[in-house]
């Protein structure tokens, strides 16, 4: 495929979505199973990859070794559960929760950039008093009510891809662009689009467009609101697909996350050997997430700003081509 010319440089393949300022209420942590109001369960899911998945092992693998077999002398090979390639659940819970704080009044917990440009950066959450996210998710002595399991493959088989080469944001030498009026413009989202190669890089193995992989999480004293938060994190109303892996600016990593089926466990089952579990699936567990959507947004958990804008940048499908060159 004929690559762009790098004289110009291509538009920008990422949008911001504005940082709200957090609101911090008293939280309920995971020592204790509440009743009544609370949600504690499993939700099984499927994902299906839209664009090719890359999720680095941080190691290669002999061309020799990998399926289809290349003349290539290494290949970066795809992450892995035993041999089955598969997305980590802390990557999974990273994406995830980088929605949830962006379309809910939470902080800002992960970044590189100066914290002093960051609107509304301080003061920051504490164990007994956070935002939605940071209650979700834990932060320092405050364990994660949210717990993601590795998704595996299970439809599919690993392809080649040659990754364009990228290289980190240069925000010092960017701030026109990142920034606006002295603060951050706020969190970055890289669009969908059509993924462009680039012939001239060693290849690395991607799970291929219209692959399925099964994953499940766990959560334990959700309330309501913050169940039906969670659910449009994921992106389960359909109205985004998510971006996670490598070669996000290039349009890779593109996936849409599907229910499965939804397991609610009470209070008092946690003390029987074999807890019942109350499984719900197909209609109803569409009219349950509505129900706990409806209760997100009645307790102004969802910022329908931040939402609407997310939407604009992750929709999909999108037909845009995504830049192999200087951007």
């Amino acid at each position: 495929m004929k690559r762009q010319s790098e004289q110009a440089a291509s538009p920008k393949p990422y949008d911001f979505v504005p940082i709200a300022k957090p609101v911090r209420t008293k939280t309920v942590g995971r020592e204790q199973v509440r009743g009544q109001g609370y949600n504690s369960g499993r939700l099984t899911y499927q994902i299906l990859t839209l664009s090719p998945l890359f999720v680095a092992a941080g190691s290669y693998r002999l061309g020799q070794d990998v399926s289809p077999r290349t003349d290539e002398p290494v290949v970066r090979d795809f992450y892995r559960v035993g041999n089955q390639p598969a997305i980590p659940g802390s990557s999974l819970k990273g994406v995830v929760r980088s929605v949830v704080e962006t379309i809910s009044p939470s902080c800002v917990t992960v970044t590189r950039l100066d914290p002093r440009l960051i609107p509304h950066a301080s003061p920051k959450c504490q164990a007994e008093l956070a935002c939605p996210a940071c209650s979700m998710f834990g932060r320092m002595s405050r364990m994660s009510k949210v717990t993601f399991i590795d998704a595996r493959l299970v439809k599919g088989s690993l392809q080649l891809y040659r990754l364009p080469a990228l290289f980190g944001p240069r925000v010092r030498q960017a701030g026109q662009i990142y920034q606006e009026q002295g603060k951050f413009k706020g969190r970055k989202f890289y669009y969908h689009g059509q993924p462009v190669e680039d012939d001239r890089q060693p290849p690395v193995e991607v799970v291929p467009p219209d692959s399925l992989l099964r994953g499940e999480l766990h959560f334990e004293n959700l309330s309501d609101a913050e169940l039906g938060l969670l659910i449009l994190g994921l992106g389960l109303d359909a109205s985004f697909a998510l971006k996670l892996g490598g070669g996000k600016p290039t349009c890779l990593g593109s996936i849409q996350i599907q229910p499965g089926e939804l397991n609610l466990i009470g209070a008092a089952d946690f003390l029987q050997a074999e807890p019942p579990s109350q499984s719900i699936a197909g209609e109803a567990m569409v009219d349950v997430m509505l129900e706990k959507v409806r209760a997100a947004y009645g307790n102004k958990l969802i910022l329908s700003k931040q939402l609407e804008k997310l939407r604009e940048i992750w929709r999909y499908p999108n037909d845009r081509r995504c830049p192999d060159g200087m951007y």
